[in-house]
């Protein structure tokens, strides 16, 4: 909850840079699931930060644009200057992700909006980020108050 405290308060502004923003929806889990043994919460997730620049270059990696990953983490990233891949990877931002992410935007008034596409075509806008509860995105609320940016 931290971390995505600390990633949340960037959002609008990303998005007025021009960013476009695709957040990972969460999946049903199967009905029977696997034991899972030492590997963080149900609702974590194993995934990689990926994006085009200016249909240049492209950046693949673990790595998290925050203080404590540049300085305490092990992750990493690659960047990758190959026009014919960074191009690749944009037209995927095209269909498939906008298809299996929430897009983030802004709404007329600068609130954040959650753009739902689904699968026949419908689309849907959560004024929430969804699959969230009022508790939930109080604490979310108060978290990134608290001055530990640093630590994140």
């Amino acid at each position: 909850m931290a971390v995505h405290a600390g990633y949340a308060r960037y959002r609008r502004a990303l998005l007025r840079a021009g960013v476009r923003l695709f957040e990972m929806t969460r999946r049903v889990a199967p009905a029977n699931p696997r034991p899972r043994r030492g590997v963080g919460s149900s609702a974590s997730s194993l995934h990689a930060k990926t994006f085009s620049i200016d249909d240049r270059r492209v950046f693949v990696g673990s790595f998290n644009f925050d203080p404590r990953s540049a300085r305490l983490n092990t992750e990493m990233g690659l960047v990758i200057d190959s026009a014919p891949l960074a191009r690749r990877i944009a037209a995927l931002f095209e269909e498939p992700v906008p298809r299996e992410a929430y897009e983030v935007r802004l709404g007329r008034f600068g609130g954040l909006r959650w753009i739902e596409r689904g699968a026949d075509g419908t689309v849907r806008e959560h004024r929430h980020e969804p699959g969230s509860t009022l508790r939930r995105r109080c604490v979310l609320w108060l978290v990134s108050r608290l001055p530990v940016e640093h630590l994140l």
